[in-house]
């Protein structure tokens, strides 16, 4: 009798210790992706503005800065809204999760 509630507690353990690190991981992976989402949209204004600065003129579009900023996108996993007004103007610039 002492032996199975030994095994079964163990089980139990086992289990709840499998659970634990799987929030922890899905938790940590969450707040890495939120990084990224900020680095990206960071780093979308400064090659905007550096470009401003550069050129003397806000880039018409995000492959404008791919191209000639090294800006890197990962098009797979963001939608990004660029929204240009005028050229002296900063654009409007939105990253959306796919």
């Amino acid at each position: 009798m002492r032996k199975i509630k030994f095994k079964i507690l163990s089980v139990a353990l086992v289990f709840l210790f499998a659970a634990f690190l799987y929030v922890a991981v899905n938790n940590a992976q969450k707040g890495s992706d939120d990084e990224m989402y900020e680095i990206l949209t960071d780093a979308i204004s400064r090659s905007a503005v550096q470009c401003y600065a550069i050129e003397g003129f806000y880039p018409p579009d995000i492959e404008y800065l791919e191209e000639n900023y090294g800006l890197v996108v990962n098009h797979d996993k963001y939608v990004i809204s660029y929204r240009v007004f005028a050229s002296n103007i900063m654009p409007e610039i939105e990253v959306f999760n796919k």
